[in-house]
């Protein structure tokens, strides 16, 4: 049986998916047609599908900056780029977590000092399925992609609940 979120093929009857944890209850079960289709497209369409953005930003650059960009882009996000290589994402809540409080890094900061380092990638030809598996078990609202010709962007969940919206099921 092929888990709906990641595509593992597990073991007939297995209630988990060994590779993600995904129930699998009544994966066997009749389903509306309309649910069917919605699921077939979601594990069957690539992130190409999805409305992506592009905000990238140097590792130096001030974090007062980055957010007045982000805020001015009207983006959750920004991600760092060093020599075209994708080493950070900072977003909103690293904002919130790491600009405000007593413990509160300065204003002038750089954004390396605040991204979340090493972000996990997705490639364009991965399904919108894999994107949501990613971003809920790693509780992220963006994650990057990696184009075909090696620049980036990125997908958020805004963009997921967006495509399954505008379908017609």
């Amino acid at each position: 049986m092929f888990c709906p979120s990641c595509g593992h093929d597990n073991i007939e009857g297995a209630d988990r998916c060994e590779e993600c944890m995904t129930p699998l209850f009544n994966l066997d079960a009749p389903r509306a047609e309309a649910a069917s289709a919605l699921a077939r497209s979601v594990m069957e369409d690539d992130l190409n599908q999805l409305d992506q953005e592009f905000l990238g930003v140097a590792p130096n650059t001030s974090a007062v900056e980055v957010v007045t960009k982000m805020k001015e882009a009207r983006l959750g996000c920004a991600i760092v780029l060093e020599d075209g290589k994708l080493i950070g994402i900072f977003t909103e809540r690293d904002l919130l977590n790491k600009m405000t409080g007593k413990n509160a890094t300065p204003k002038n900061a750089a954004v390396r000092e605040l991204m979340s380092a090493n972000p996990e990638v997705l490639s364009e030809t991965d399904s919108v399925a894999t994107a949501l598996n990613k971003m809920s078990m790693g509780r992220y609202r963006h994650i990057p992609l990696q184009k075909a010709d090696g620049s980036y962007a990125v997908t958020s969940i805004k963009h997921v609940l967006k495509y399954i919206a505008k379908e017609e099921w």
